[in-house]
């Protein structure tokens, strides 16, 4: 699944963070969070990325089961952005793993984000139970079946409440069908340890593993040595806004390991 919608090896996901959706304070005004979303899109697509993944990282704090309000600002942004798309598009709705399905499914989005997956973590929010069994049923139930899955493992931001390996939790997130697997430091813009990826990669057979967080032009290189591809978004922002200059120069060094393969 993962491979028909991604075309290129290694292929690179650039983050689209929203502004905070209404309810919240700073909320902007959703003409201002749609035209910062296909800003984002346009730079993200001049830069030769393989897709983009929006996300409500701003909506602080986070709600684990967001509001119908949340939902339908979303649909509304997904809505818009995957018209304009020459891309795949994703998306996460941060901590409600089942309505970011719905949501998806709903505004005909290429692909999920799933935070929360095989591991029962614990965030500054609230617990958060592993929930793969329901997610796969959910997904059969309202007809996503081409719904590509890229789910974390031992996520960043949350301590995790399950005593097993990293290894474990890849094994069991791929017995429940991941498309990929995500694989983050402890925190936005660290990227996962070399162990760690070369750890997951001996355990994932034909899954491909994904960089979650942390990679940059100067350690792509080497974090490539294990992983197939990458969402990022730290890097190649600047401010708010992805950076066209950044965004290019990080595809022009995957471009190269890509010619080494």
């Amino acid at each position: 699944m993962f491979n028909k919608i991604f075309k290129n090896n290694k292929p690179m996901i650039g983050m689209i963070h929203l502004p905070p959706l209404p309810g919240y304070i700073k909320h902007p005004g959703m003409d201002v969070v749609i035209k910062k979303a296909l800003i984002d899109l346009n730079t993200l697509q001049k830069a030769g990325f393989d897709g983009v993944l929006i996300e409500n990282d701003n909506d602080q704090p986070h709600q684990i089961g967001v509001s119908k309000s949340i939902i339908a600002s979303f649909t509304k942004i997904m809505k818009q952005v995957c018209k304009e798309a020459r891309i795949p598009v994703g998306m996460e709705i941060i901590y409600d793993m089942p309505q970011t399905i719905k949501t998806a499914h709903k505004v005909g989005a290429d692909f999920v984000r799933l935070d929360v997956f095989v591991d029962t973590v614990l965030t500054k929010w609230g617990k958060i139970p592993a929930q793969a069994q329901e997610l796969i049923a959910l997904k059969e139930k309202i007809g996503a079946k081409e719904l590509v899955m890229l789910t974390d493992i031992q996520v960043k931001h949350a301590q995790l409440l399950d005593k097993k390996t990293l290894e474990q939790s890849a094994k069991e997130a791929i017995q429940y069908d991941s498309d990929a697997l995500i694989i983050t430091g402890d925190w936005t813009g660290y990227p996962p340890s070399i162990n760690d990826c070369e750890k997951v990669k001996k355990v994932t057979e034909a899954t491909p593993v994904l960089i979650g967080s942390g990679l940059d032009k100067k350690n792509v290189k080497e974090l490539f040595k294990y992983a197939d591809g990458a969402i990022v978004g730290t890097s190649i922002k600047t401010g708010d806004y992805a950076d066209l200059v950044k965004a290019t120069n990080l595809i022009n060094v995957v471009k190269k390991i890509r010619s080494n393969l």
